[in-house]
């Protein structure tokens, strides 16, 4: 059957929650996005015209793409590229890669057990650079935040700009490989509005922040944590540990069912913390940019 491709508009959004639903069904065993959370993913998408695409085989929506951020930010979401399990996976992902070819993206993010996606993304000439992994633990047994002398930890408040400086300055987030940098009102729109700002952890020395933590419950029951931060002078005195074990029991009394985060598996540092508090590597997610 031949397929036919055109940007998505707001009509599609029903056909594409199923699409992702179904999408994270098979891969996870259940789905993990609601509408809320697919038509957010596509609020950011501009324009839709050149970064957004659904492919019908027939009647069905048998795939779509969508992708946001630029080739300095290197960001890209991380479901961007989705296909109906039913559908004939090689031929959907041929036509999703070309698309994504000449839709002008310079990255692209694959489960490392979507063989078929993987394979097409090559096929194109597309190479892996980089791996981010997503860690999961339970809610039971979580640690109490052993914090180090004199810190406080309080909510967001009125610290978003302070909170912006420790995770971009201090602490050199952009610095790891595959973050980037945003500028204040990108994170912001990401990170912060929104949000429950009871939600973010802010670690204060005295009058100076010291650590920030942000993140929030997904509509699965996940508690997440997006950003975590300790300005790199201050790093060494345990304040990593203490903020995410703040950031989870929040998440848990929202009443999360499960904790995680990501992280590049380059950062071997921080690997190594999430694994000292109980968390292990549920996913990987290959990211692909064009050879050379």
């Amino acid at each position: 059957m031949s397929l036919v491709s055109r940007a998505a508009t707001d009509d599609d959004l029903p056909a594409l929650v199923a699409l992702q639903q179904s999408w994270d069904t098979r891969w996870f065993g259940a789905p993990e996005h609601d509408e809320s959370e697919v038509r957010e993913s596509l609020a950011r998408v501009d324009p839709w015209e050149q970064r957004s695409v659904v492919v019908f085989a027939g009647e069905r929506l048998a795939g779509a793409g969508w992708w946001w951020g630029d080739d300095t930010t290197l960001l890209v979401d991380p479901t961007a590229l989705l296909v109906d399990p039913t559908a004939d996976t090689t031929t959907i992902h041929d036509e999703l890669v070309s698309w994504l070819v000449t839709s002008g993206s310079g990255h692209a993010e694959a489960l490392s057990r979507d063989t078929s996606l993987r394979a097409a993304l090559e096929a194109h000439g597309w190479e892996h650079w980089l791996s981010q992994f997503e860690l999961l633990r339970d809610t039971a047994g979580l640690p109490d935040p052993a914090w180090p002398d004199g810190v406080t930890a309080t909510a967001l408040g009125d610290g978003a700009e302070a909170a912006y400086r420790v995770i971009y300055d201090e602490a050199g987030w952009a610095d790891v490989p595959g973050h980037g940098q945003r500028d204040f009102t990108e994170w912001q729109g990401l990170f912060v509005a929104g949000e429950d700002p009871e939600q973010q952890v802010l670690a204060w020395q005295g009058e100076r922040l010291v650590g920030v933590a942000l993140g929030k419950v997904f509509s699965d029951g996940t508690g997440w944590v997006s950003q975590v931060a300790v300005p790199r002078d201050q790093q060494g005195r345990g304040l990593g540990s203490a903020l995410l074990a703040e950031a989870f029991g929040r998440r848990v009394a929202a009443g999360a069912n499960q904790l995680g985060l990501g992280v590049s598996a380059a950062n071997t540092d921080a690997l190594r913390l999430y694994r000292s508090l109980g968390l292990d590597v549920d996913r990987e997610w290959m990211r692909y940019r064009p050879a050379g």
